[in-house]
């Protein structure tokens, strides 16, 4: 079985320094069209949108796209606004207005599918109970788990929490290759 989807196969490494030690996590590095048609109601604080298939949607929801065209399972998993013990997980983003935000449809892991559950659940526990940090995409096939998180080429840095969540991971039984950074950015 393959570690990663075939459309978020790695091929760099990006680097933490995780309790004194560096940690190699595998990287794929991503160009996307940037969505040039009428903007939607509600842009989660500002994100930009990419074009995928003609759709306007954001980054998190396209890497979720290719885990699902890859044949895995996957989620957007979002703990902003998100109760502390349950984190919001989305596979889609109505276009509604931002006051309406509570209304976007969460998608919870399959029930008979309750190791991802089991797994997530163990992280957030080594993590102070918390999910802050988790990253962004889980994505799972037959027994793997891969925790995908997005950066935009010099745009966005990695957050104290989320080297954390990747400690977290790893104290679990993880191993760095269950982690996935995908850097992207637009196409020139």
């Amino acid at each position: 079985m393959a570690k990663y989807p075939s459309l978020l196969c790695p091929t760099t490494t990006e680097t933490l320094l995780i309790a004194g030690q560096s940690v190699a996590v595998p990287k794929v590095e991503l160009e996307l069209r940037e969505w040039q048609g009428l903007p939607i109601a509600d842009t989660f604080g500002g994100k930009k949108l990419v074009d995928f298939a003609g759709r306007p949607m954001f980054a998190e929801l396209c890497v979720y796209e290719l885990f699902r065209l890859s044949g895995w399972n996957a989620r957007w998993v979002e703990a902003y606004g998100a109760p502390a013990s349950r984190p919001n997980m989305f596979t889609a983003w109505l276009d509604i207005p931002s006051e309406q935000r509570k209304q976007q449809p969460h998608q919870p892991l399959p029930e008979n599918e309750h190791w991802v559950a089991d797994a997530l659940a163990a992280i957030a526990n080594n993590n102070n109970g918390k999910y802050a940090g988790c990253w962004d995409v889980l994505g799972w096939h037959g027994t793997t788990i891969v925790f995908a998180e997005l950066k935009r080429r010099k745009r966005d840095r990695v957050q104290a929490t989320q080297p954390a969540w990747l400690a977290a991971g790893l104290q679990a039984g993880l191993q760095p290759e269950n982690f996935l950074f995908v850097e992207w950015d637009f196409l020139p």
